[in-house]
């Protein structure tokens, strides 16, 4: 009969598995391994850190279904070169590991700290220069309307008024003007608006504002995708416009995703109260409650409702990718704009398999893809800047 395994052994094989052990947990698990005589721990090991073994033999694209995850590892995993009874043992103790394989996905990245975890490389078969394909970093470049272009960085924060980085206050105005800041590709950006309203942008958005805000309202325009966090103020109004939509804060905190690749634009309540409207209509108020996300078709205008949970939603600005039901394109699409990199399906029919699951934002690509690969029947290419996806033989 296998043996159990701990769970303090089954967290650090799944730290070793997607390159997140420490020192010290690597010399436990060499110790728990030295500690059987027979040899199954190793033979366990082995198997477990044989990413294209684990790939080949594990199609789960439904990560939810651990019992029928479970049933497919136990009926398909195969051992070479064991003896049968020996086989048969670690089969079963590898179908119970597999299985929280999957499940690191949901593990990794709980801690929400900000702070980019320390990750190696996990042995994929895809050729990854860690010079070639990187995680984003803090950069954006603030663009005033006299058309100056103002790069920042991690050490370059915007804070409220005319608090400007101080090597850049030559170039930087003193009468309220519409500014927009921009964050590219593989960045990420925070700003302090000048009545304390706290904005997250992720890769590829854009945020206009006044400098200062007028005493009647507070309004921004923001594309691509940003969380705030706005400050009420009863007698200024904050306003948020995208996609067509004008969202009313009444002090809140939420998040809002409006890329031009997307088919809808998502606004999600995490806290507080907001409205939705069509500008420059009378059309009546949507009102959302906290956990409930309004999603507006660019096609047909229309507006629907639902509920979420935030954490999903919110992932990118704690430091992790979270997905409930997405297809691999829009994961694929996330992927790229945060390591900035061109991607392409060699079957069409791969765009919509549909995962569940956590990636550290911050992680290396080629950790990001073995996660991907060990939980899914799909294989990556990296050729320079262009990564391909196609199915795996």
């Amino acid at each position: 009969m296998p043996e159990n395994i701990s769970p303090d052994i089954t967290e650090i094989i799944l730290k070793r598995l997607t390159g997140t052990i420490t020192e010290s947990e690597s010399r436990r698990l060499d110790d728990w391994v030295a500690a059987d005589t027979s040899g199954r721990r190793a033979a366990l090991l082995e198997i477990l850190l044989d990413k294209d073994e684990l790939t080949r033999e594990y199609r789960q694209r439904d990560l939810a279904g651990s019992g029928q995850a479970l049933r497919e590892m136990q009926a398909r995993i195969h051992i070479a070169r064991a003896p049968l009874r020996r086989r048969r043992a670690i089969i079963a103790a590898a179908a119970s590991v597999a299985v929280i394989l999957c499940s690191a996905l949901w593990y990794i990245g709980r801690d929400t700290s900000l702070t980019p975890p320390p990750v190696a490389a996990t042995g994929t078969s895809s050729a990854v220069s860690p010079a070639t394909i990187k995680p984003g970093i803090t950069k954006a470049v603030l663009w005033q309307s006299s058309g100056t272009a103002i790069p920042l960085g991690a050490n370059d924060p915007i804070a409220s008024g005319n608090n400007f980085p101080a090597s850049r206050q030559d170039i930087c105005l003193t009468s309220p003007e519409e500014l927009c800041l921009e964050v590219p590709r593989g960045g990420e950006f925070k700003i302090i608006l000048e009545d304390s309203t706290v904005v997250w942008l992720n890769s590829e958005s854009t945020l206009r504002y006044p400098e200062t805000f007028t005493p009647g309202e507070r309004r921004v325009e923001v594309t691509g995708e940003a969380y705030f966090a706005v400050r009420k103020d009863e007698n200024r109004p904050f306003y948020v416009e995208h996609n067509g939509l004008e969202i009313k804060v009444y002090g809140t905190t939420f998040n809002v995703r409006s890329y031009p690749d997307d088919d809808n634009s998502y606004t999600t309540l995490e806290s507080g109260s907001i409205s939705l409207r069509k500008p420059g209509r009378q059309s009546a108020e949507i009102h959302l409650s906290p956990g409930h996300q309004a999603i507006f078709n660019k096609e047909d205008s229309t507006l629907t409702m639902t509920t979420v949970n935030p954490e999903v939603i919110t992932g990118w600005r704690h430091g992790r990718f979270v997905f409930e039901g997405q297809t691999l394109l829009t994961i694929m699409q996330d992927l790229a704009r945060w390591y900035n990199f061109k991607f392409e399906f060699t079957d069409p029919a791969l765009a919509t398999i549909k995962f569940n699951g956590n990636i550290p934002r911050y992680a290396d690509f080629n950790t990001a893809i073995t996660i991907l690969e060990n939980c899914g029947d799909i294989s990556f290419g990296i050729s320079g800047n262009k990564v391909t996806i196609s199915q795996l033989k």
